[in-house]
């Protein structure tokens, strides 16, 4: 079965509607189609334009939830949640307000700034201060798999994205959030967005993989993709890692419950 989770529409900052995501998916044959927009609350309750607000979600689930029944690819349909420092208090009611087939945990900022969008962010600062960005992205990774709140954790080691690594060891903070996740059920997605960005690279890395593997953290595949020719973005090298890594299976989702698929049996197509 061919099945992609994260991916965004115009909901949040996808280019297309569902609609268009929809019809592409079902052109290329895609069994279970999930979108998974922006679900972000500051801590100061307010959210972003390229977004979901909690005003919005009811249309948003109206919307995705009326293809339920065409004849096409089956709809699961998520949110990916952005997690900040000692989020959960606020978001909590928020998130179990919502009724999903996933949840997605995410963390796109440190300190309230986000880091995966401008080079600027990571120029200026020594580095030493990079480094210290990476800790306290892997310990905000680490809170929000405690909160027990979330099915799936999102690209993995994402500051890596424009392409600034640790030169540090960070590699405890990395065992404490994989420990984190591993004690709340998590799964633990590869995203493939990575491969087309400065890093060239999964989220997370083979080497972040296989500790995943080795702690028996479920794992699944996904493209992040904005626009519909992206679902199934580099599906093909995912599945390339993954079995590298030593996976066998891949983790499906309906009604926040999750059961398994051959890996071997999963075919992406272009």
């Amino acid at each position: 079965m061919i099945a992609t989770y994260h991916n965004h529409s115009s909901w949040s900052d996808g280019k297309t509607s569902f609609e268009e995501i929809y019809n592409h998916a079902k052109r290329i044959g895609v069994d279970e189609l999930g979108i998974s927009d922006h679900f972000c609350v500051y801590p100061d309750g307010s959210s972003p334009d390229w977004a979901l607000g909690p005003e919005r979600v009811d249309a948003y689930l109206e919307d995705v939830l009326s293809f339920k029944d065409r004849e096409g690819p089956t709809v699961r349909v998520g949110l990916e949640f952005d997690w900040f420092e000692s989020h959960q208090e606020l978001i909590q009611p928020l998130v179990e307000a919502i009724p999903l087939d996933y949840r997605i945990g995410a963390v796109h900022h440190v300190e309230q700034e986000q880091f995966d969008m401008s080079f600027e962010y990571w120029t200026e600062k020594s580095s030493e201060e990079r480094d210290e960005v990476w800790r306290k992205y892997w310990a905000q990774v680490t809170e929000m798999a405690a909160s027990g709140l979330f099915d799936i954790a999102a690209h993995l080691d994402l500051p890596k994205k424009l392409g600034f690594y640790p030169e540090g060891d960070v590699s405890a903070c990395i065992d404490e959030a994989l420990e984190a996740i591993r004690s709340t059920d998590m799964v633990v997605e590869l995203n493939t967005a990575g491969f087309g960005k400065r890093c060239a690279d999964g989220y997370p890395s083979i080497d972040i993989l296989k500790q995943c593997r080795a702690k028996e953290i479920p794992i699944t595949l996904s493209s992040d993709g904005h626009i519909p020719e992206h679902i199934l973005f580099e599906f093909e090298r995912g599945l390339s890692h993954l079995k590298e890594a030593g996976y066998t299976e891949l983790a499906r989702f309906r009604n926040r419950e999750i059961w398994f698929e051959s890996l071997d049996e999963t075919l992406a197509r272009p």
